[in-house]
């Protein structure tokens, strides 16, 4: 078995992200990978070295071809069995009319039961089968917190991570949290986002803080925006206590993963991907058309599609209640265990049987 992976894991995206831990799953699997990149940005972040060593492997002689892009770009090719890896964030994508060119494809793997239903909603006939992401587990071991943010110390700590979008729903979790918890509070919100430079993202959250009109000062967020050093954004995580993602959407969520890894449970949604494996509390939604997504490629989140709209009120009262529950070490180890499940060693070995399931 020789597997060629076509993906976009120098991208610096989470997305990215994902297709760079699938490829080390296999590696770790003793499956013979040789990965090929592409771009759907401008930039090129360098890979491991792992990785790339990989790259300087021939591709010559590969009967399996991994195609981790977007299904516009998928390509048949006769000499392969041919996988396309699809991840989705809302109840379907008809409009986009992918379903034609994941069809043509021997199967698709997707990383859980939501997008997998997504498929189904959308016209996809081809076999559907479940590959999670997943991580270097062991990367979130023994963090010795070298970063220390002073806003953070003795003090409870809510996080977000994810881009800045309309999917993610940050402006329901400023409100939440900004309406449930006085300045003169121990208690922090620090958000880790992308896609909007700092000094408009501070601008967005105060915005969304007047908005409330409960008070004339509200307390500092800590925010930062763009890209941190590995070994800096882990040492930050690790110094909160509960992460929260209020998206209308998700196919994963590896930052809740990596929140569990640092034993960290998280406040989510319900009804999205990150119920199939977080150890935290879900948060009642409702089924809403999409809208404002205007980020994404145009035929994607439309208002003929839907995704979940979080309750605010209840997002409060889950908030509420990680910040007066003590956080116990039997909570800790439990998120900890379960994120084991996603190393890349256990979900390698899943891969390596999807591999040879013929």
């Amino acid at each position: 078995m020789k597997v060629l992976y076509i993906g976009h894991y120098r991208d610096g995206t989470g997305w990215g992200d994902a297709a760079k831990n699938n490829i080390l799953a296999l590696y770790k699997a003793d499956v013979d990978v040789i990965p090929r990149a592409v771009s759907y940005n401008k930039g090129d972040l360098e890979p491991d070295e792992t990785i790339k060593e990989l790259e300087k492997k021939s591709a010559d002689g590969c009967d399996i071809c991994i195609q981790h892009t977007l299904p516009i770009n998928y390509v048949y090719d006769s000499n392969f069995k041919n996988i396309g890896y699809l991840a989705t964030e809302s109840s379907d994508f008809l409009d986009s009319r992918w379903h034609k060119n994941i069809n043509m494809m021997d199967e698709i793997w997707v990383p859980s039961e939501y997008v997998k239903q997504s498929c189904l909603k959308s016209g996809v006939t081809a076999p559907i089968k479940i590959a999670p992401h997943c991580l270097d587990t062991e990367t979130y071991k023994n963090n010795s917190a070298e970063v220390r943010v002073q806003q953070l110390v003795d003090s409870f700590n809510f996080c977000f991570v994810g881009e800045f979008s309309e999917r993610k729903n940050l402006k329901a979790l400023l409100r939440a949290f900004h309406a449930e918890f006085h300045p003169r509070e121990n208690v922090n919100l620090y958000i880790k986002t992308s896609g909007l430079e700092a000094n408009k993202l501070e601008e967005y959250c105060s915005t969304v803080k007047r908005g409330l009109k409960l008070r004339s000062k509200y307390k500092n967020d800590l925010i930062i925006s763009g890209r941190l050093d590995k070994k800096q954004y882990i040492s930050i995580l690790s110094q909160c206590h509960s992460f929260v993602m209020p998206s209308r959407g998700e196919g994963f969520c590896i930052p809740a993963l990596e929140a569990m890894c640092l034993g960290i449970p998280s406040i989510y949604t319900s009804g999205i991907a990150v119920e199939e494996f977080a150890i935290g509390e879900s948060v009642k939604s409702q089924s809403q058309p999409c809208f404002g997504g205007m980020e994404s490629l145009q035929n994607l989140y439309t208002a003929k599609s839907r995704w979940r709209e979080i309750d605010i009120e209840d997002l409060q009262i889950k908030m509420r209640s990680a910040y007066l529950s003590e956080l116990k070490e039997e909570t800790r180890e439990k998120c900890r265990t379960k994120a084991e499940e996603y190393s890349h060693e256990n979900i390698g070995k899943l891969f390596k049987e999807l591999l040879n399931d013929q």
